[in-house]
């Protein structure tokens, strides 16, 4: 089975875990599978019992990444920093403003080995959804040392920086640009700086098509949720899309996309984007794991679990 002929019906999800409180980003390492969860930490998510949470007084934990020490790094969006949770629980804030100023509203951090930290910010403004209402783009990308003692701008004017992560060869910084309906990428130079802004796939994955989260899968496909459609698609590694699983409430994609166009866009149209009954409710991310690297966790703001479904053996 080829990409172009692999679909999900609401029936091929699963659901693992329970009691979670916005999982809003999913990682999987050897111990176990993390989520971020509203009560101020990262959870381990176990799958018949609640989770346990690790870390403490974070606002609004949201996308993270974990350093081979074991500590986490974690963007809190409600309270616009970046922290770090050490293995034993500890939390401590790395960075709370640049420049003199409040960062904004602070995305993902993605731990690129012990020294260097990237972490996408959605827009300068302190609540997300003021970008929805602003006529220029001011997301954009800091790179930061291991220590959070100094801080760098390498990307800007992106239109709701969302996801940040490392391409399996670590040689390209790969970005989610939500409003835009676009991932992009930059090639990372020697000396810690970017490169041009380049995207993946087509420039925009259609009217009101949010991009959320992405997964590179073995094969170095990129696989992305769909935020605003219920819904993941795969980028081949020709730049062509596969949409896998759709369930969108047209009515309220539609408003979204309006609102969007025009700049006069809510948090209310998003939400109203989550009224369907399908397994997916704001997909927001996705990790492969499983004892044979074939089960996809996907993480989302409207389910109090992560919803689960498996590859077949020919993609996974």
């Amino acid at each position: 089975m080829s990409l172009s002929d692999f679909r999900l019906t609401a029936d091929d999800f699963g659901q693992f875990g329970q009691g979670l409180e916005r999982p809003e980003c999913v990682v999987i390492d050897d111990e176990g599978i993390w989520t971020s969860d509203l009560r101020g930490g990262i959870a381990r998510v176990l799958e018949h019992a609640g989770p346990q949470i690790v870390g403490s007084g974070i606002g609004e934990p949201n996308g993270f990444s974990r350093r081979a020490d074991g500590s986490f790094v974690v963007a809190g969006i409600g309270d616009g920093k970046v922290h770090l949770v050490l293995s034993d629980g500890r939390t401590r804030t790395l960075l709370a403003r640049y420049d003199g100023m409040a960062l904004g509203a602070v995305n993902y951090a993605c731990a690129d080995g012990p020294d260097r930290i990237w972490v996408s910010v959605m827009t300068r403004k302190a609540h997300w959804s003021q970008a929805l209402r602003a006529q220029e783009p001011d997301g954009y990308i800091l790179r930061l040392n291991g220590d959070g003692k100094s801080a760098e701008v390498v990307a800007d004017g992106l239109d709701l920086t969302n996801e940040v992560k490392l391409s399996p060869q670590g040689t390209h910084l790969y970005a989610v640009e939500t409003l835009g309906g676009r991932i992009v990428r930059f090639a990372i130079r020697a000396d810690g700086s970017l490169g041009d802004k380049e995207s993946v796939g087509p420039s925009s994955l259609g009217r009101g098509a949010l991009p959320d989260g992405f997964s590179f899968d073995r094969h170095g496909n990129i696989w992305v949720t769909m935020i605003s459609e219920n819904g993941l698609l795969v980028i081949d590694t020709r730049g062509d899309v596969h949409r896998i699983y759709r369930d969108a409430n047209e009515a309220a994609l539609a408003t979204l996309a309006d609102g969007i166009e025009t700049r006069t866009g809510s948090v209310d149209h998003l939400v109203a984007c989550a009224e369907v009954n399908g397994p997916l409710r704001l997909p927001t991310s996705l990790a492969f794991g499983g004892a044979d690297g074939r089960t996809c966790f996907v993480g989302s703001l409207g389910l109090s679990h992560l919803a689960t479904f498996r590859l077949p053996p020919e993609l996974g």
